[in-house]
């Protein structure tokens, strides 16, 4: 506790260093009081903001619990760290190192104490059990510190005290209030980039391709799997021991594969490599097997067979096929003949006559063209196939002609029959010799047919002579299908349409 002066008289006298006698006067008491006020103000205006040592006078009380020692020898000189009376705060937290001084008595160990509030004026032991714990963030806010007791000291916006190893007395904060404590710091920027992450917006992020993540309480990156060690700022890396496991698990996946591909294309597997039999045209390519070259294919059933080229081009070059004549043409990869009446028979194995030549020659009229290498009628002029093929015809043109010199054969012929029963019309054998009709006679009662010729068909004309009729010739017409075109006495030509 704060102690009593043993007298105004005796401190001032201290103070001012025996400057003013002892004297009961009223005067000399004044003064005193004066020169005390005056020297009481120059010391307080020389005390700096904060918790400073102050060198104590023969007549304080050394032992008391308002004073602080960081050592012995401070001890021994005097100089503490005074609660209240303006030179610490109330609620003021300091921190004191190894072997310091208090209430008289040696202490071995760091600790913390706090100036009690005003009245009392002392200092008291702040035990780490009582000091609150720091919220996580304000945790992992702060650089690295020194410990004390197994925590960290920190003021509450997350900033670390700083304490000493211990080798002086240190200031905290204004305030007891503010003060907490962690178990464990980190500053979280320097954690999240040693582990390879990248601090954002107050957070750590991770990169997938740098084989990390984001740790369960979001302070570092780890590993994405205990397949990986850490590599610091480089990320995480697959262990060696995993890589070699991988890779020996993959060269038995590899290796199965080989056999596998082997096997199924025809081949044995045998101390690591694939065997292929050459009397089924096989080969070894790339640990499988393969037909032996170009000449064969596999088949349906695997099997390495010559392909359909190869098989035209060995029947082609057997003896029987060259002695017909065959040859193989490299450039259109087919079997020829050089007779070019010839043709290949895959059924023969051979040459054989053009099958279509000797159809052709057996159409009546028709011919083969070799240079046209086709079937032709012999009188192209006027000939052509029919439909069917089967025989040569008359075509189009050949066929109006011959249909234009029918028609001209029957004009005339029936022109020239006309002509005969005209003439027989002069005699008279129908009129009489004064010119008029003989109604009395009749030349005969057959009905003669006049046929005239035309491209599209004939026109009759039917010359009746009727016992009816009054007038003679004026009966006599000529008629298309019933309809009268020219009567007797009219001039008309009958001509092809």
């Amino acid at each position: 506790m704060k102690k009593f002066l043993f007298s105004l008289f005796v401190l001032e006298f201290f103070v001012l260093g025996g400057a003013y006698a002892a004297s009961p006067g009223v005067g000399s008491y004044a003064e005193l009081g004066a020169a005390m006020q005056t020297k009481t103000s120059e010391s307080i205006n020389n005390v700096k903001k904060g918790c400073y040592e102050r060198e104590l006078s023969w007549s304080d009380w050394k032992n008391s619990d308002e004073y602080l020692y960081q050592s012995k020898s401070r001890y021994e000189g005097k100089f503490a760290f005074e609660c209240g009376n303006v030179y610490c705060d109330a609620d003021q937290v300091i921190f004191m190192p190894n072997s310091h001084y208090f209430v008289g008595k040696e202490v071995k160990e760091q600790k913390l104490y706090y100036c009690a509030p005003k009245g009392d004026q002392m200092w008291i032991e702040w035990s780490i059990s009582d000091i609150a714990d720091c919220d996580i963030e304000k945790c992992r806010l702060t650089d690295a510190a020194s410990k004390i007791n197994g925590y960290y000291i920190m003021d509450t916006d997350g900033g670390n005290v700083g304490l000493s190893t211990g080798s002086g007395a240190q200031l905290l904060v204004a305030n007891k209030t503010k003060i907490c404590k962690c178990e464990s710091i980190g500053e979280a920027k320097t954690a999240c980039e040693n582990s390879g992450g990248v601090w954002v917006n107050g957070k750590c992020s991770c990169d997938a391709s740098k084989n990390i993540k984001v740790s369960a309480n979001g302070e570092v990156c780890v590993c994405i799997s205990s397949d990986y060690e850490s590599k610091g700022r480089n990320g995480c890396q697959k262990k060696q021991s995993v890589i070699d496991a991988e890779n020996q698990q993959r060269q038995q996946e590899i290796t199965q594969q080989r056999k596998k591909a082997c096997e199924n294309s025809g081949g044995s597997w045998k101390n690591e490599k694939c065997s292929c039999d050459s009397s089924q045209n096989l080969k070894v390519q790339n640990n499988v097997c393969v037909c032996t070259n170009s000449n064969y294919r596999r088949d349906d059933n695997n099997n390495c067979v010559l392909t359909d080229e190869a098989t035209r081009k060995q029947q082609c070059e057997t003896e029987v096929s060259k002695n017909s004549g065959a040859y193989w043409n490299a450039v259109s990869k087919d079997c020829l003949c050089k007779d070019p009446s010839f043709v290949w028979s895959e059924k023969d194995g051979k040459c054989i006559k053009d099958p279509r030549i000797t159809e052709c020659l057996k159409i009546d009229g028709a011919e083969w063209n070799e240079s046209l290498n086709e079937c032709k009628c012999k009188d192209e002029e006027n000939m052509k196939f029919n439909e069917d093929h089967t025989k040569c015809v008359l075509n189009e043109d050949a066929q109006l002609r011959a249909d234009q010199n029918e028609s001209k054969t029957k004009i005339s012929s029936a022109v020239a029959e006309l002509d005969k029963i005209s003439s027989g019309f002069e005699k008279s054998n129908w009129k009489t010799e004064e010119g008029k009709f003989n109604t009395a006679r009749l030349i005969s009662d057959s009905v003669a047919g006049v046929v005239l010729g035309t491209a599209g068909g004939l026109i009759t004309s039917s010359v009746v002579k009727k016992n009816q009729v009054e007038n003679g010739f004026e009966d006599i017409q000529c008629t298309v299908g019933g309809q009268v075109v020219a009567g007797w006495g009219d001039q008309f030509q009958v001509g092809i349409h």
